[in-house]
């Protein structure tokens, strides 16, 4: 017995077409909230541009500009009040405005970044500028970007030294982390290392400039020195120089708070997310057409993918081979899962939905987090700066996402073969690797999209290690929601009364795939324990008649 679909975890009743043959199972979504059981499972679920007019390097006097006063308008008053006034229709519409417009700005960025680089050369001979405060520096390489205004945000690396004694007290550049500190011009407090004089140099470079910078006791820490923590102690009155101060990147006031909400595209890849199922949503509740449920999610996957990796633009190994798997599993599945439907004459699963909006909308919405919230390993992996050398993590989980595609990939086709076939009609599939696990097709999804996660462990940091939710979130709405206890159900109702059914119940492994003759002889607790076979898989099957 196993489920039919490939592997989707929302809908959670059988596949149907008229005068044709009953499956043994198929896999089923969970039901959210008030949602009835459903047939066949569905397919389971930078910055900003800184465009601000160039100022000239100054290297005598600098008058610094007044912060522009900038309000930020929350615009869930529009959607609620379109959808209020214009229907669920308008609301998703301008959900949909508001994604293309961050997509946009994303890509303008790409741009901006493209030439900045273009326009950024070397300096031929060093040339010493000082200015009237008593900053001296020397030009190492002119950036092709804008110069910062007050308010902007100006990420940097450098590494600053005591003149004299040699000592340490900042580096962004040779430390292993290899993080960039911010600034916003015009701002109080320093990021720790930063220092007065150091804003004041900024003011005049363009992004992607470097200079060599040395600043005098007043604009640095003063006659009191500053303590930076263990070890790091500036002595009073020194003189610092900042060997390679470099502008990262500039990012204009109002810019610069999306980008730092945004720095791993959650918000970006949520809002796509939402305006895509949005979309499907609205097809399928105007035009009666429902075959496309399937083919919405799993794309949806495709979709985050690239873009992630498009608008980030970093193109590292890494993220392009997690990418193509991403992309290589979405495709497969949503093909599948649409040339399977196309063949139906009618999708069952959605009749109890299609005269009530407000469930089909909340199926659509548990779709699109299921998307959201898987993608979360390959959208981090895609947002991040850091590019450690392959580790053995990164061959691991390719090599787990290989053996998951292949098995969810065989296990689709061998199900979809048995069910065409008019002499298997009110059986169980239990051919090919449905001889060895009840469900190979979500032990093959699960399988690859741990990979995934186990792939993506090498540039994790801090938080970031949270996209565990992803797998997790996977393997338990599988395990316990809308994937095997539905078709567990179902299965036991058609054919627990079967003697066959039985015995291939109690000696098939309900996920992990192992052989029949071992698999039976294993205790009970160890089946409960380590290969997932819990009591509620059974709940529904009927009681064996007294010998």
């Amino acid at each position: 017995m196993a489920a039919f679909s490939g592997s989707s975890p929302f809908l959670s009743r059988t596949l149907t077409r008229p005068n044709h043959f009953a499956s043994s199972q198929t896999p089923p979504p969970p039901t959210p909230p008030n949602l009835p059981s459903q047939p066949n499972p569905p397919t389971p679920l930078q910055s900003t541009a800184s465009s601000s007019e160039q100022q000239k390097p100054v290297s005598v006097k600098v008058e610094q500009q007044k912060p522009s006063k900038t309000k930020a308008d929350s615009t869930d008053w529009i959607a609620s009040s379109l959808t209020r006034r214009f229907g669920l229709g308008a609301g998703l519409a301008w959900a949909t405005f508001l994604a293309v417009g961050v997509v946009s700005e994303q890509v303008k960025t790409r741009l901006e970044v493209s030439e900045q680089e273009a326009k950024t050369r070397n300096v031929d001979k060093e040339e010493e500028v000082v200015l009237p405060n008593g900053i001296r520096y020397y030009d190492l390489r002119v950036g092709g970007g804008a110069t910062p205004r007050p308010g902007d945000l100006v990420v940097i690396e450098l590494k600053g030294e005591v003149v004299g004694s040699g000592q340490v007290f900042v580096n962004t550049i040779e430390n292993d982390k290899k993080r960039p500190l911010a600034l916003v011009m015009g701002s109080r407090p320093y990021s720790k290392g930063l220092c007065e004089g150091i804003e004041y140099v900024l003011r005049s470079m363009k992004a992607g400039g470097k200079r060599r910078v040395i600043v005098p006791p007043n604009l640095g820490f003063g006659e009191n020195g500053a303590d930076l923590g263990p070890g790091l102690q500036v002595p009073p009155s020194a003189t610092l120089v900042h060997n390679k101060l470099l502008v990262v990147r500039r990012k204009t006031q109002n810019a610069f708070m999306g980008t730092a909400l945004d720095s791993h595209f959650l918000a970006l890849t949520a809002i796509v997310t939402v305006a895509y199922q949005g979309l499907f949503f609205v097809i399928t509740a105007l035009l009666k057409f429902d075959k496309v449920t399937d083919f919405a999610g799993s794309t949806n996957f495709v979709i985050l993918a690239i873009l992630t990796l498009v608008v980030k633009g970093s193109w590292h190994f890494r993220q392009v081979v997690l990418s193509l798997l991403v992309v290589l599993w979405g495709l497969r599945l949503g093909l599948f899962l649409l040339t399977r439907i196309l063949q139906w004459v009618e999708d069952r699963r959605f009749d109890e939905m299609r005269a009530n909006l407000g469930k089909l909308a909340v199926f659509w919405i548990f779709q699109a987090v299921w998307v959201w919230t898987v993608s979360l390993p390959v959208t981090v992996v895609n947002s991040s700066n850091k590019t450690p050398s392959l580790q053995a993590a990164d061959f691991i989980g390719w090599i787990m996402w290989s053996v998951g595609f292949l098995v969810e990939a065989a296990a689709d086709q061998q199900k979809l073969v048995f069910k065409n076939s008019p002499e298997n009609k009110g059986k169980w599939c239990n051919v090919g690797l449905w001889k060895y696990t009840r469900h190979p097709n979500y032990f093959g999804e699960i399988f690859l999209w741990w990979g995934v996660f186990v792939a993506s462990t090498p540039v994790l940091d801090g938080a970031e290690w949270l996209v565990i939710l992803g797998p997790i979130f996977l393997t338990l709405l599988l395990l316990f929601l809308s994937g095997i206890p539905l078709l567990e159900e179902s299965a036991d109702k058609k054919f627990g009364n079967v003697d066959a059914y039985r015995l291939y119940k109690r000696s098939t492994s309900p996920l992990v795939p192992l052989p029949p003759v071992v698999y039976k002889n294993l205790p009970s607790w160890f089946k409960a324990t380590f290969l997932f076979e819990f009591p509620l898989y059974s709940r529904n099957l009927p009681q064996e008649p007294p010998n």
